[in-house]
């Protein structure tokens, strides 16, 4: 057998009603206790809520009251009744479908309790019945002449189940206390065509031009322009098609501004004593075909310490809880969100701290996945860990308010500061950008000036400890030298990401923590003798050099990958952050080979070494130097020093020389198939030179060419510049010889074809 139903149908019952309200039966009563007073809020009004007896519950609001007869108030609190709402027409409002008077009238039947309107000076009591419809049990005057005030009852079915059902109630109401809230119209910007044309066609027989003067920036005349443009002066909204709201949707946004997320307004930091408050904004776009809705948003995030050993989070959108479950975890320092479409880490902090947080999305838009109004929370993610990181940061502060350093201020506004230097990942960016966009938050925050050497060390300590920062490139700094190229490249993060190995040219490459160091190889051609690439930088290896050689590493040619530095406390730890695993990365994937200089080597040599203050806090030395021979030499390091430039030039190369003869894989002899197709490919090039310059100097060529060439009537020197000139505006970026090289093609092309006729 099958059995049919009407879709409303689900609402007579406490499971079905579950379902469409998305939520369990002990959440119910709440949820209901929220769309009563979400309505009276969303309608600009105080809204008082409270129990009455052991199942009762009110929800009054001092607002214009509800319009119309008994009857047609009971019509609105049917569950079988059209979705009648404003939904359709995008605004930060806390409602998504419309349903939320279905909701409570369902309530009401499905736990047969009981429902009384009072409004306009009268006292309705109402009964949902199984039918779908709602009857007037009584209508009688009363002096109630502002707002609206619903008493509810609910039955055995739900009497029980939730210790707080006034919660979800009351902090909507608290948030509807602060702030600013958005009192500007819909724009044309916040739909794509297949959302403007749900709501022209929700909108119906009203006139194309009413519906469109409701929008922002498309009032007055200049609704008339518009829907003149679209050629819709007389039609109706329901019968606009796909074409012709595509037409009038871009005619629209053509007269109106994009809104500022700003505008939308906010709750503020008061809302929530003792709580840390931060806010991120931005846009989000909308939709599978363009013109794609693109939807301002605020994101705003409280947070404060918590008093047990749980982390916990409550989301609202538009100033009212969301009725889903969100879970949070914790895996060590990572918070991480699960729900909502959310399963990410949403923020990092201090292994043991655990807060309470709060979290609110003001948005004209949001997407839902379910008939009970749960968000997809996932395009505003980027947004959401920006304010949660920066209230978590400020939380940490203890209340004794110990000292706001400049690293605080970088930490809690560097996401935003890199979604603004990088137009929200669409750009490639580096340090100085972020840099010269701090400094005034540091200014404003602690009156001080952020220098460069603090910003800088905070930025690699940082990237040290969470992995490098996505989309930030690295100026120059060092050099790689190819050997039998005689290329010297500037090293830096962009060279890297573009580099290709040249093939079958060096099977060796040595940093050197001196930038010096390889003009003087390159004077004597010690690259070429020994077929190793020279890759040089000041000091500690930078992260671009650590890159290109894990990229030669991963190459399918052979290497052999060499350290030298001074011997200094910083020289063994060069070798060993180039080796080893760090915060930011793995370790590297091939040995790399220890050259030297070490203190043991140099004293031998008979170098000078030179003394260095031991400073308050002790050098860090490398594992390999603790207990090497008989001498302490970690001791030694504190206050000693050898540079490699102790050596002179002559020194220093036959030095190296020789750690190459110990350690070198001698000179790169190819593969015998890589050798024979060199080979081949050298003697094609020969002979293929050889007979072109013979046929063409037989065939008259060079004459040829120069006849071809006087056949050709080349335009006038000030048509160019016109042609240049016209370039130049239509294609901005291109050069004005893309111009000469058009037109050559097409004179050339034009001989061409007088020469076939």
């Amino acid at each position: 057998m099958k059995f049919e139903r009407e879709d409303w149908s689900l609402y007579r019952t406490v499971e079905g009603l579950c379902q469409k309200a998305g939520v369990p039966k002990a959440k119910l009563v709440r949820l209901v206790l929220k769309e009563l007073t979400d309505n009276g809020l969303d309608a600009g009004a105080g809204v008082d809520v409270g129990s009455l007896g052991d199942s009762g519950y009110y929800a009054a609001d001092d607002g214009g009251g509800i319009d119309g007869m008994p009857e047609e108030i009971a019509r609105l609190f049917s569950i079988s009744r059209p979705m009648i709402s404003t939904k359709l027409l995008r605004l930060p409002t806390r409602g998504a479908l419309g349903n939320g008077l279905r909701v409570v009238a369902g309530a009401v039947l499905a736990s047969e309790g009981s429902l009384c309107v009072t409004t306009n000076n009268r006292r309705v009591v109402l009964r949902p019945e199984r039918d779908g419809t709602t009857s007037v049990v009584s209508a009688k005057k009363v002096n109630f002449p502002t707002g609206t005030r619903v008493e509810i009852s609910f039955g055995p079915a739900l009497m029980r189940g939730d210790d707080n059902p006034l919660d979800w109630a009351n902090l909507a109401v608290r948030l509807s206390t602060t702030g600013e809230a958005y009192a500007g119209r819909s724009s044309p910007w916040w739909y794509d065509v297949p959302q403007f044309q749900e709501l022209l066609y929700g909108s119906g027989d009203t006139p194309v031009r009413e519906l469109i003067s409701q929008l922002d920036g498309c009032s007055g005349g200049k609704a008339g322009e518009i829907v003149a443009t679209a050629g819709l002066s007389r039609a109706t909204c329901r019968n606009v098609e796909r074409a012709q709201a595509e037409r009038l949707l871009l005619a629209a946004r053509g007269q109106a501004k994009q809104v500022n997320p700003l505008r939308l307004g906010n709750i503020g930091p008061d809302v929530f004593k003792r709580a840390a408050y931060a806010s991120a904004h931005g846009v989000a776009k909308f939709g599978a075909i363009t013109p794609l809705a693109e939807i301002p948003f605020v994101v705003e995030a409280w947070a404060k310490a918590a008093e047990g050993d749980a982390t916990n989070l409550t989301i609202c959108v538009n100033r009212t809880p969301i009725p889903a479950d969100v879970d949070v975890s914790r895996d060590r320092r990572d918070i991480d969100v699960f729900g909502c479409g959310l399963s990410h880490t949403v923020a990092k902090v201090r292994e043991t701290a655990h807060f309470t947080l709060c979290l609110n999305v003001i948005t004209p838009f949001m997407p839902i996945t379910s008939d009970g109004k749960e968000p997809d929370l996932e395009p505003f993610l980027h947004k959401i860990g920006i304010a949660l990181k920066k209230a978590i940061s400020k939380a940490h502060r203890p209340d004794s308010g110990s000292k706001h350093s400049q690293k605080d201020v970088i930490l809690e506004n560097l996401d935003e500061v890199i979604a603004a230097v990088s137009g929200d990942g669409a750009f490639r960016f580096n340090a100085r950008q972020i840099l010269y966009r701090m400094r005034p938050l540091v200014m404003e925050e602690l009156g001080q000036e952020l220098q460069l050497t603090n910003f800088t060390s905070i930025i690699t300590d940082y990237e040290n400890e969470v992995g490098e920062i996505p989309g930030m490139y690295r100026e120059p700094r060092g050099t790689l030298y190819h050997p039998h190229r005689g290329e010297t490249i500037s090293l830096g993060t962009l060279m890297v990401e573009k580099y290709e190995r040249p093939a079958w040219t060096f099977n060796k490459i040595v940093y050197i923590e001196k930038e010096g160091a390889a003009e003087a190889l390159k004077a004597v051609r010690w690259g070429e003798r020994h077929d190793c690439a020279v890759l040089s930088s000041k000091g500690f290896s930078t992260r671009a050099a650590r890159d290109l050689i894990d990229k030669l590493v991963e190459h399918d040619e052979p290497v052999q990958v060499f350290c030298v530095h001074d011997a200094d406390a910083a020289g063994t730890m060069i070798y060993q952050t180039l080796q080893e695993e760090t915060k930011a990365r793995a370790a590297r994937k091939i040995q790399i080979i220890n050259l030297g200089l070490e203190p043991w080597e140099a004293i031998d040599m008979g170098l000078e070494a030179e003394p260095v203050e031991a400073g308050k806090r002790r050098k860090a030395v490398a594992q390999y130097v603790i207990g090497f021979g008989d001498e302490d030499w970690v001791e030694w390091l504190q206050t000693n020093r050898v540079e490699l430039n102790a050596m002179t030039t002559p020194q220093f190369i036959a030095w190296l020389d020789a750690k190459m003869d110990e350690h070198g894989d001698g000179k790169l002899v190819p593969p015998g198939k890589v050798a024979a197709a060199e080979l081949k490919a050298r003697i094609e090039k020969k002979v293929r030179d050889a007979l072109v310059t013979r046929i063409l100097r037989e065939a008259g060529f060079e004459q040829q060419v120069g006849n071809a060439i006087k056949k050709i009537k080349t335009p006038a020197a000030i048509d160019l510049v016109r042609g240049i000139k016209r370039l130049a505006k239509q294609e901005p970026d291109r050069e004005w010889r893309d111009h000469i090289e058009a037109e050559s093609e097409r004179l050339a092309d034009q001989r061409k074809r007088l020469d076939k006729a």
